[in-house]
């Protein structure tokens, strides 16, 4: 909502208007053809009273500004200013450059104002407004794209309702998307796509119903507003890769034109196929082509060349492709998948294999995959958070703390690495703890997840945290006998650090019990299996008490003096001998006779 300096709440909001080009300003030269002439466009917004309230703007102390008039039901008055490209740009000429310099703008004045009003030529206009959806990272003002079949000055144009519905847009909605107003509709930027040459609905939105309509009243479908749940800032990434193609699949289309496409410098392809993700798999000359242009490190993507639908593996004419690695689009538009192609590839952090990673990602909500959600999916952070209408950084904050961890744990319960890489990358914090204090290295420690155990050390998370009864990842991983574990927790320096008295006490336990292999857990986790209690009496003192021949014959390696004495100066050859365990005494013998080779003054008894 929009807020004056002193935090007050106003009752106007600020929309900054960049005129690209377009037939939304042109005006007719003598001979009746329509041609841009540059400074045109802000002087006559001016003398149109639907366009600019003279009156209001007596009251405005910005004289830069232009003023719509009330609009009933919308509340607040859109203040506006407007700067063209020089020179004005066709959309038929728009490139990587001009989406630069879009981008650029956006982000120079972003602080500035509550929303922007993109003017474009309509025939490009759906790769603009996909490019900077992709190009304007954590947005959370609204971005409106829109142009005209005719232009605003005519006496009959679509250009006029198309330009105040998208002030109309930016300056009074919460919609933090790039998007498209035009025909009454709008749509998401990055869904949209041009249908006709002619229509005032030249621009539509094929997969995704509109997220909103301009009708008497202006109505928002909320539930479909796609909130990211992230709590970053905003951010611009004005870098796209610029070496990205695409590739119409036809009939009887020949090696040599797939060659040129795929040939180096390339470094992705919006392979566009027949119906669901059809190719034609008889011809292993186009097949070898893609596998090695994949092969290369070449990001090929199928989309579908039916203006509605989505590549489906449905056939054994689309599986092909997926045999050779080409990933799907689902039901991305060719502007959508271009650009976030185009993105993807810029982003020198990621590897090949997390650039195609995130290319089967909803980004921006430009795609619908065909999988089956799971509870534990990320999604379901995005999906709460647009269902409960949640925008706010605070609120967020709150969301994400009470999903993630419950993620993170159904992630190292599965043994899923690969989620927690993306919940990482989302912003999860893989060293976060529970209310008990436990992390999920404990947990992975305690159901025995070796590999999730070295992907959260490897993502720094530490190895001798104390939950709040003061036990470490290496306790969950002794008390499980997860010997691999333990040895990879000291590698990287897990200590256990529980005091003499204690571990002596749990050498009592396990060694009554006997438990042999957790008394290995233990020895290989660093305890001193010759520690006495408070009685002065070892493990072995009592394992010759009870007569236990298996615990004696493991204990007896790991002393160097099996005659050691408790506070009553009794060894643990005594014990065995008062409890007349005879088979001990074998055991211990035995011993005495190895120490007196080794030593002979070693015996003692």
């Amino acid at each position: 909502m929009p807020a004056g300096k002193c935090g007050c709440l106003k009752k106007e909001a600020r929309v900054h208007v960049i005129y690209v080009g377009g037939t939304i300003g042109m005006i007719r030269n003598e001979s009746g053809v329509l041609h841009a002439v540059p400074m045109v466009l802000g002087q006559q917004l001016q003398e149109f009273p639907s366009c600019h309230d003279r009156h209001y703007k007596n009251k405005v102390d910005d004289c830069g500004m232009m003023v719509l008039p009330a609009v009933s039901g919308a509340p607040y008055r859109v203040l506006y200013d407007l700067i063209e490209f020089s020179p004005l740009v066709d959309s038929s000429c728009m490139g990587f450059c001009d989406w630069k310099r879009i981008a650029n703008e956006v982000g120079r004045s972003y602080n500035s104002y509550d929303g922007f009003v993109i003017l474009h030529g309509t025939d490009t206009l759906a790769y603009s407004a996909s490019a900077l959806a992709f190009m304007l990272e954590s947005l959370n003002k609204p971005v409106v794209f829109t142009g005209a079949q005719i232009p605003i000055f005519e006496a009959r144009s679509d250009g006029r309702e198309n330009f105040l519905g998208a002030l109309l847009i930016a300056g009074n909605y919460s919609i933090p998307e790039v998007l498209v107003f035009f025909g009454n509709k709008i749509l998401r930027g990055c869904r949209s796509t041009k249908l006709s040459t002619d229509s005032f609905h030249a621009l539509d939105s094929p997969n995704l119903a509109p997220l909103g309509r301009a009708n008497v009243n202006i109505e928002i479908n909320s539930r479909q507003i796609f909130r990211p749940c992230n709590i970053k800032p905003f951010s611009l990434q004005s870098e796209l890769e610029k070496n990205v193609a695409l590739l119409r699949i036809y009939p009887g289309i020949s090696v040599s034109v797939v060659q040129a496409i795929l040939k180096d410098p390339t470094k992705g392809v919006v392979l566009q196929t027949y119906g669901a993700g059809n190719f034609p798999v008889n011809r292993e000359d186009l097949l070898d082509e893609l596998r090695e242009a994949v092969h290369r490190g070449v990001i090929i993507v199928n989309i579908t060349q039916c203006s509605a639908g989505m590549v489906a593996n449905i056939y054994e004419t689309g599986q092909g492709l997926l045999d050779v690695g080409v990933i799907p689009g689902y039901d991305m538009t060719q502007e959508a998948a271009f650009t976030k192609l185009a993105y993807v590839l810029s982003k020198p952090e990621w590897d090949i294999a997390n650039k195609k990673k995130v290319m089967l990602l909803s980004l921006r909500g430009e795609l619908t995959t065909n999988k089956v959600a799971k509870i534990n999916d990320i999604d379901l952070i995005e999906g709460v958070a647009r269902t409960l209408h949640m925008s706010t950084a605070m609120e967020r904050q709150q969301m994400c703390s009470t999903f993630y961890p419950a993620l993170v744990a159904a992630a190292v319960t599965e043994g899923d690495v690969h989620k927690l890489g993306d919940l990482k990358q989302y912003g999860a914090n893989l060293c976060d703890t529970n209310c008990d204090g436990r992390s999920a290295m404990h947990l992975a420690c305690f159901l025995g997840k070796l590999n999730c155990v070295c992907f959260l050390i490897s993502a720094g998370c530490p190895v001798n945290v104390h939950d709040r009864f003061n036990r470490t990842p290496l306790h969950e991983a002794i008390d499980t006998d997860n010997h691999d574990i333990i040895k990879t927790l000291l590698k990287n320096d897990a200590k256990l650090n529980d005091p003499p008295l204690v571990q002596a006490e749990l050498l009592r336990a396990l060694t009554e019990r006997a438990k042999i292999k957790r008394l290995e857990s233990f020895r290989l986790a660093g305890a001193n299996l010759t520690l006495a209690d408070r009685t002065g009496r070892t493990a072995l003192h009592y394992a010759c008490q009870l007569g236990n021949h298996e615990v004696v014959e493991y204990l007896l390696p790991h002393y160097e003096n099996p005659y050691i004495k408790d506070e009553l100066g009794m060894s643990p050859i005594d014990y065995a001998k008062a409890a007349n365990h005879a088979h001990i005494l074998t055991l211990m013998r035995f011993k005495e006779k190895e120490l007196a080779k080794q030593d002979p003054c070693s015996c003692t008894n």
